[in-house]
């Protein structure tokens, strides 16, 4: 079975920003589960190839636990994005039954960070790209990173060090790299821009994070309809200190 992103809601959502976006994109698949329904529903959608988001919120938090248990069971990787304050109510349980869990400070930014990630990994995934990763480098990222975040870097101009961390952006939740233990890093750059420049990016990445990094992986992507000379997305996780 060809290897896909699938989204699971949990009861309906309205409007979405995910669907709009990704309407076109064969690789991304929209699942739906009624709160009274069982996961044993998409035995036939779902395999351990796949990358699952799970999409929902404080009212389906028991739900979303008993998806999670029993696709992490099978060894399906599943990440989620919740309310910071319902992340720190439900920590350890959440750990149990969920690969990768991205709070947001501001409960409205879950589709907005789900977008970016989704984004990000589809990317990665399935844009070729001039240094490239696959579904399993993802995944192993993914697997068991707990608490994790979401950062972002553009650059306009030549790459300075001494400025580039200072320009490091974590746009949903207030926490840095620092005391990570895994970092997936995507780049999209302008023509020209090269091994030396993405190392270096990488590489200051490795060091804010207190260098004790037990994985870290990036791509590079040239694409010269970029704003910036340098549009740089990342997610780490299982943080040391958690």
């Amino acid at each position: 079975m060809q290897e896909k992103i699938k989204i699971i809601t949990i009861k309906n959502y309205q409007n979405s920003i995910l669907e709009d976006y990704f309407k076109d994109n064969e690789n991304i698949r929209f699942l739906e589960l009624a709160s009274n329904e069982n996961v044993e529903k998409f035995n036939n959608n779902i395999s351990g190839n796949d990358i699952i988001f799970l999409r929902t919120n404080e009212e389906n938090i028991e739900k979303s636990l008993e998806i999670g248990k029993a696709l992490k069971e099978k060894g399906i990787i599943i990440a989620t994005v919740l309310e910071e304050k319902i992340v720190m109510k439900n920590k350890e349980v959440l750990e149990n039954s969920i690969n990768a869990i991205f709070p947001v400070t501001k409960k409205e930014d879950i589709e907005n960070l789900l977008l970016e990630i989704i984004k990000m990994v589809s990317d990665i995934a399935f844009e070729e790209g001039f240094i490239n990763l696959d579904f399993e480098d993802i995944k192993s990222i993914l697997k068991d990173s707990g608490i994790a975040i979401f950062g972002s870097l553009n650059i306009k101009k030549q790459i300075i060090e001494k400025e580039l961390i200072n320009n490091v952006n974590y746009p949903f939740y207030n926490k840095t790299l620092k005391d990570s233990k895994k970092i997936l890093i995507h780049l999209d750059a302008l023509q020209g821009i090269g091994m030396a420049e993405g190392q270096l990016i990488t590489d200051i990445l490795r060091n804010e994070s207190g260098k004790k990094i037990e994985d870290i992986m990036f791509s590079l992507r040239i694409d010269n309809n970029l704003k910036n000379r340098v549009e740089c997305s990342f997610v780490a996780g299982k943080f040391r200190n958690e």
